[in-house]
């Protein structure tokens, strides 16, 4: 019997390991390389954002701060599952909810959505090395004009 708490208790510490391993791929903070980020159809934003991921129990916390190719501060920041399901963000000009998945140790799917209907879907992707991050993302704008994005972050 105490070889199968112990079996349990082992397992589970491993389990939790791997799903902290998992997260540490992307958490830190990232800045915008505008020189090899792809904007389509563009305007392109002449100061690169920074994007801060911190690791929570089943998911991250995200913040980012930049400026629009407006001139105009974009701000916002949201905490989310890794489970597929909507959460509400404020201030993201892509959309009022977000939901991530996770593919695998460095690769992430998101969803966002605006009243409802789905307005950006992007895949985030940690190189090997853990030096870039790259969102390669389709979507809407909230005037309804399409774009496919490629923005590249380093690791601070």
């Amino acid at each position: 019997m105490k070889y199968r708490v112990i079996a349990l208790a082992i397992g589970l510490a491993a389990s939790m390991l791997a799903q902290h391993e998992s997260q540490r791929a992307a958490v830190g903070t990232w800045k915008q390389s505008l020189s090899r980020s792809k904007y389509n159809p563009g305007p392109v934003p002449t100061v690169p954002a920074t994007l801060k991921i911190e690791a929570v129990e089943g998911g991250e916390k995200l913040s980012v701060d930049g400026v629009g190719a407006d001139g105009k501060a974009a701000s916002w920041s949201y905490m989310v599952k890794y489970d597929g399901k909507p959460t509400p963000v404020s201030g993201s000009p892509y959309g009022d909810k977000v939901a991530f998945k996770k593919r695998n140790d460095r690769e992430v799917a998101q969803t966002y959505t605006r009243n409802g209907k789905v307005s950006r879907t992007s895949t985030r992707t940690v190189s090997k090395d853990g030096k870039t991050l790259t969102v390669a993302a389709k979507g809407t704008t909230a005037n309804g004009q399409q774009y496919d994005n490629v923005t590249v972050f380093e690791k601070q």
